[in-house]
């Protein structure tokens, strides 16, 4: 490199005592953590990640308006460019034939763990959905939609660009854009029975992929027993404890639109045991439990509580009641799926929010299973962020 290509080159410098050890480098640089910026650092474009003793850290995407300032996708010298990008596309598919069928439904991407910070893409049936919620990822978006066609040769893409998390990039939220065929109710066909998905306006991409291995867990529990599925979605949970034999499911969830779709695939797969009713949760087990009711297997699985690091304090409140509740309304020997979406809450802090839980419902429990989200949502190392679900099989022992 040139004299002058070095002096202009675009550095980041962060300070060191955010870098404890040679082997242990960010991948997120918050805003807190840079030192100084040299040369010509754009937001949107690649910068190059040093620390103070001018140790090459990594090569990142920017942007000056995030709090998280610059976001690590090679420990290489590279740029983050149309290149780049449809060579880590196709190694992040690649990754996902190891536990993947091609006409399997999918994450093909998962942003900064598939080294593509800020590209998510959902293989659902058919149809792919692709979020954007990175300024770098954005301004390439021409390049993403090329490498998704070329990979997966889906007959029909929609672009989600109403994700809240886009205004912390400084981006706006539009309605989603869509070519090619979208059915107005796409059925995904996964572990044995119908999802029915609305890729354009439902929840994230449509559907929640990143349950589907925890689900198979209740299975073995769910043989002629009741079951309470807790913010319920479309039913995926609830489908998979009709489909393991169980007598009664009982499916809550305040969003109308995602019980009317999963009304429609229970119809569909023949799953007359299972109801589905449109409630508050909290409200609904406050019902049930005046009234005596008992389940073999409930599953929880809500909503991240904690946004951020700060919303902590209440979204523990927020599990303690939601799994004290549950609790009181198994039977012995009944199971519960407790599980947490979100990342700021950690393992052990949500560990000692069930202890607690149980504790106060004067009840004992061992633990059965553990479980984390499926492999097509990879937990990359050294990032934290990307370590989000947690599910704990509980069994009632008294």
């Amino acid at each position: 490199m040139s004299r002058i290509a070095l002096r202009d080159e675009p550095r980041l410098i962060i300070t060191g005592a955010h870098v404890k050890t040679p082997r242990i480098r960010p991948v997120w640089i918050f805003d807190n953590m840079v030192a100084e910026t040299r040369g010509a650092v754009a937001s949107g474009q690649t910068v190059y990640v040093y620390d103070r003793r001018n140790k090459f850290l990594g090569s990142a995407i920017y942007n000056e308006r995030s709090k998280i300032r610059a976001r690590i996708f090679s420990l290489d010298r590279e740029l983050f460019d149309n290149r780049y990008i449809a060579r880590a596309m196709e190694s992040a598919v690649e990754r996902r034939r190891a536990f993947y069928t091609p006409d399997d439904s999918f994450r093909a991407v998962y942003s900064d763990s598939d080294f593509l910070p800020g590209v998510v893409v959902d293989k659902l049936g058919d149809v792919v959905v692709v979020e954007l919620l990175t300024l770098a990822a954005h301004l390439r978006r021409t390049s993403v939609l090329a490498a998704v066609e070329k990979l997966l040769r889906p007959p029909g893409i929609v672009l989600r660009v109403d994700d809240a998390a886009r205004e912390k990039e400084g981006l706006d939220g539009n309605e989603p854009l869509t070519t090619g065929v979208i059915p107005p109710v796409l059925r995904v066909r996964t572990d044995g029975f119908v999802l029915f998905a609305d890729p354009i306006h439902g929840q994230k991409s449509g559907l929640f992929l990143d349950q589907r291995f925890n689900r198979r867990l209740i299975a073995p529990w769910c043989g002629q027993g009741r079951v309470l599925d807790l913010f319920c979605h479309t039913g995926g949970w609830a489908f998979t404890a009709a489909l393991a034999g169980a007598a009664d499911v009982t499916a809550v969830d305040s969003s109308g639109e995602a019980l009317e779709l999963g009304r429609a695939a229970a119809a569909k797969n023949g799953f007359a045991q299972v109801r589905f009713e449109q409630s508050d949760v909290f409200d609904f087990l406050a019902a049930v439990g005046s009234r005596g009711a008992q389940y073999d297997v409930i599953v929880s699985d809500p909503p991240a509580f904690a946004k951020s690091r700060k919303h902590v304090p209440e979204a523990v409140r927020a599990y303690l009641s939601l799994n004290y509740r549950a609790m009181k309304l198994l039977k012995s020997g009944g199971v519960l799926a407790a599980c947490s979406c979100s990342h700021h809450v950690t393992r052990e802090e949500f560990d000692r929010v069930l202890g607690t839980a149980a504790r106060n419902a004067r009840m004992n429990f061992h633990i059965i299973a553990r479980g984390a989200q499926a492999p097509d949502h990879p937990i990359l190392l050294g990032l934290p962020e990307s370590d989000y679900l947690k599910c704990v099989l509980l069994r009632r022992v008294s």
